[in-house]
């Protein structure tokens, strides 16, 4: 017999988390405690994106499916809660494997590069980038749009000369920009060492994407339009040469491996991402990373912006967030 209990939480976060469309001081959600049929307790998170609205509505189906697990209909389930759902049945089946769930998936690194959650240019993201090269982070990503994009740009050059080629930035502008702003802010940074940029349109297609990135040095990414202009779609054109996903908004596991083994055959880039998720939901997606991509940096790196969670995060070593080799997702509430 299946049981399943529902943990809500509300996480206050130590400073906002600023983006060209929101603004972020808490975090909500709800852990899912699932317990199978031979004993094992798997963990998962649900934590509806804050760019989706109200999470009740979300929450309130997981607390359905709570009180009937067996008879759920899994494929018409929110994909937040089919993302809990599948992360708490892995951690159990990891578990009765003897294995971490990133082995069960099929991966064979116990941790995974991430990248320095900079936030916003403002006037502290000098010092936090400076400190994220000192705890070994080669790779640190700024929320841009946030401002006026003549004084992003000022601000950018300003943050590279100040790490003095010791970090790559990437960035995040959350559909900021019309097309003119945006070819004129890239265009600018061309000559910085810029890992990547997301989401820099506002009104995003597949064509004018294709041309903005045939003419940059570095890759243009997706996330938010992903689904909206089809992974199909994207790769048959060239449009881009990374796709950011989050498994919640994805559907899941599988949904996430199916997305990661196209845009591999396509040699597209896929990058992992966390929207300050709490530790349950941010080491579910380190596993999952560690055995899709390994080589990549992940955007994995935001626990340290929450002053509360549901767990002792795991740890960051070097750039790196370890998952250690005990069976499962190896973190508990």
């Amino acid at each position: 017999m299946i049981r399943a209990q529902l943990h809500p939480y509300c996480l206050p976060l130590k400073r906002p988390w600023v983006a060209a469309r929101s603004t972020l001081r808490e975090r909500r959600g709800a852990l899912l405690e699932l317990t199978d049929a031979e004993g094992y307790t798997g963990w998962g998170d649900c934590a509806p994106l804050p760019s989706g609205g109200d999470p009740a509505p979300i929450l309130a189906v997981l607390a359905d499916y709570c009180r009937r697990p067996a008879s759920a209909d899994f494929s018409t389930l929110p994909p937040e809660v089919r993302w809990a759902i599948e992360t708490a049945a892995a951690d159990c089946a990891a578990q009765r494997a003897g294995l971490p769930l990133y082995r069960y998936l099929g991966g064979q690194v116990a941790s995974v590069v991430i990248n320095a959650a900079l936030g916003p240019l403002d006037d502290a993201c000098v010092d936090r980038a400076l400190a994220s090269v000192e705890q070994g982070f080669t790779i640190g990503k700024v929320k841009v749009g946030v401002a006026p994009a003549d004084e992003e740009l000022a601000r950018l050059h300003a943050l590279a000369e100040a790490t003095q080629g010791r970090l790559r930035l990437r960035l995040d502008a959350n559909r900021a920009w019309p097309e003119e702003t945006a070819t004129r802010f890239l265009t600018g940074i061309a000559n910085l060492p810029i890992d990547g940029v997301e989401e820099p349109l506002a009104t995003p297609d597949i064509a004018s994407l294709a041309c903005l990135q045939a003419s940059l040095p570095f890759a243009i990414a997706i996330d938010e339009s992903l689904l909206q202009l089809g992974v199909a779609e994207l790769i048959a054109a060239r449009a881009v040469r990374r796709f950011v996903v989050k498994p919640a908004r994805l559907g899941g596991l599988a949904a996430t491996q199916a997305i990661a083994r196209q845009a591999a055959e396509a040699g597209i880039e896929l990058v992992l991402t966390s929207v300050v998720d709490s530790a349950i939901g941010v080491t579910a997606a380190a596993h999952l990373a560690a055995a899709l991509c390994p080589g990549l940096a992940h955007g994995l790196g935001t626990s340290t912006w929450l002053a509360e969670d549901v767990a002792v995060p795991s740890p960051i070593v070097a750039g790196r967030l370890q998952l250690g080799n005990s069976p499962g997702l190896g973190i508990r509430p």
